[in-house]
């Protein structure tokens, strides 16, 4: 009776107790799961929904291509963790079965249905699926097993730690692990080793939020599979927490061309970016290619001046000294070349004046033409007009003005064409500044005008100095398109020329001569245009330019188009 009672007023507490522990269990069980199913299910419902468009309505009717592309969008949307393993495992054996039965790759069909089979070892052919072919493969894919690179299972250890799916050569790997244990850790590191290597390296991780991150440096990741492990160190710089060793380490297959799935990166930031390939490695060594980096690419990333390391490889200067890292050297005045070298063709187009009796010449002894346009003329063999030589001046008196012939209305016409050498010097990456020179060709064949100090006096020879800005950060240092701007002055003659009709006394009709109009020899220009560079040492440069002309007559303005090459020493 007694001991009834002791039971009966211990029943309620019992019951209380058993009611708090069950519900303590049922939210632990339920709250995690459906967080991460959450976090999941619109992605999964994604997947499936392509899964089914692409096996029950593509493959059905034979559209093999588009069923491909829409497991292989399902897959990327999955990626390594965003799905389930079966689903993921199911899209893998779908893509194989669509291969083999559009005929498009038998052996990417084996390897699909293998890594099938490694994400989910209870996957199974679809019955209403099978053909001989398929089941052929899938027996073959179960004989060869998952494919290298193919990641096994986490090691243990004191750390929280999911390695990252897959990586592309040249790309830092990125590592987050979270520490459970009771002792105390000041420092993490990753001890690392790259395929073909002989020697494990480190890697020093630091402290973020809950846990430790750090990268692999993007020099160590090559082809094949990367490995490492994690070992924690108090403040007496023991290691008193691991996950992992060199027996069992993580690997990360890394992949030549593309990762399937979202790229690894370190919580709350981006993903790592591609480092250049310098081609510091052995020829046809795995990951390794011959060739110079591609200009576009960024520069190898690494820890700065003065951070700790252990490593050439994890400082940005790519030396670490006394256990730091050295300052990274100033490239932005380096990698372009200094001497450049060009050949260049410029179209000119000139405007003219208005005048009357361009041709007619003052009756005094200097004989100058009476325009003040700067018009010279010459007869249609290019001999001056009226003839200098016939000192009774009987050609020029000849020439009736008659307010209609013997003039110019003013406008524009063809100018001179300019065939150029050109020597530069490069004073930093972006500036040019050196000088051209060569013949001016379709100007004035006569001689009165430099006999008369209005024209060049080097006849077709075109000098000038000449400055030139690319536009872009060291843009002289890649290839590539980049705008440019240019100032210039120099020596020689701007000339166009304007068909006249010339009435002289005694002679029925008209005489048709060429009016030239001669502006310079001094002269002063800008421009601009685009710069299109083959390699950092080759470069084709285009564009248009605005010519004054001092001289005769004034100022002669002209507007050219010039095109050349440059070539960089």
């Amino acid at each position: 009776m007694e001991r009834s009672l002791v039971l009966f007023r211990l029943a309620p507490r019992l019951v209380l107790l058993v009611a708090l522990a069950f519900a303590a269990y049922a939210a632990l069980a339920l709250a995690v799961p459906r967080a991460a199913h959450a976090q999941n299910k619109q992605v999964e419902a994604q997947a499936r929904q392509l899964q089914k468009k692409a096996m029950d309505e593509d493959y059905l009717t034979t559209e093999f291509g588009k069923a491909s592309d829409k497991l292989t969008k399902a897959m990327q949307l999955c990626g390594t963790d965003k799905c389930a393993p079966p689903l993921r495992a199911q899209l893998k054996r779908d893509l194989g079965v669509v291969q083999i039965g559009g005929n498009i790759n038998k052996d990417e069909a084996i390897k699909n249905f293998a890594e099938a089979m490694a994400i989910d070892p209870t996957v199974q052919l679809d019955p209403d699926l099978k053909t001989k072919d398929v089941e052929d493969a899938w027996e073959k894919a179960k004989k060869s097993g998952p494919p290298a690179g193919t990641p096994g299972p986490a090691p243990a250890g004191d750390f929280t730690h999911t390695p990252a799916a897959m990586q592309l050569v040249r790309t830092p790997v990125p590592i987050f692990a979270e520490y459970g244990g009771s002792e105390a850790i000041v420092k993490v590191v990753a001890r690392y080793k790259g395929f073909g290597m002989t020697e494990w390296k480190s890697a020093e991780l630091k402290k973020m939020g809950k846990g430790w991150g750090g990268q692999i440096p993007c020099l160590d990741v090559i082809q094949g599979d990367l490995q490492y492990y994690l070992q924690g160190f108090n403040e007496q710089n023991d290691p008193v927490a691991t996950a992992g060793d060199r027996n069992h380490p993580y690997k990360v297959p890394v992949k030549r061309d593309k990762i399937e799935g979202d790229p690894p990166h370190l919580p709350d930031q981006p993903a790592p970016a591609q480092c250049a390939d310098t081609g510091d490695c052995p020829p046809d060594f795995p990951g390794c290619h011959s060739g110079k980096p591609p200009a576009t690419t960024d520069e190898p990333k690494g820890k700065g001046e003065d951070e700790d390391c252990e490593e050439d490889a994890q400082c940005a200067s790519t030396k670490c000294k006394n256990n730091k890292c050295t300052k990274p050297e100033d490239k932005s005045s380096g990698g372009y070349k200094k001497l450049w070298v060009g050949v260049s063709v410029g179209v000119e187009f000139t405007l003219v004046g208005s005048a009357d009796d361009v041709c007619k010449l003052s009756q005094d002894a200097a004989a100058a033409p009476l325009n003040g346009a700067g018009y010279y003329c010459v007869d249609s063999g290019g001999a001056d007009y009226p003839d200098r030589n016939d000192r009774s001046g009987q050609q020029n008196l000849a020439i009736v003005k008659d307010g209609k012939t013997d003039k110019v209305s003013g406008g524009g016409t063809i100018g001179n064409v300019r065939l150029l050498l050109s020597l530069e010097y490069a004073f930093t990456a972006n500036l040019l500044a050196g000088v051209r020179g060569g013949i001016i060709l379709l100007r004035y064949p006569g001689t009165a005008a430099a006999n008369d100090g209005k024209a060049s006096q080097l006849g077709p020879v075109h000098i000038e100095v000449r400055g030139t800005y690319v536009i872009g950060k060291d843009a002289l240092a890649k290839a590539g398109v980049a705008p440019y701007i240019m100032v210039a002055a120099g020596y020689g003659e701007f000339s166009g020329k304007v068909a006249v009709s010339v009435r002289e006394t005694g002679v029925t009709g008209t005489k048709q001569v060429d009016a030239w109009s001669l502006g310079g020899p001094i002269f002063a220009a800008v421009g601009g245009g685009i710069r299109y560079a083959f390699s950092p040492r080759a470069a084709l440069l285009a564009g248009p330019r605005v010519n004054l002309a001092f001289g005769n007559a004034g100022v002669t303005p002209s507007f050219g188009l010039e095109a050349g090459m440059q070539f960089g020493f």
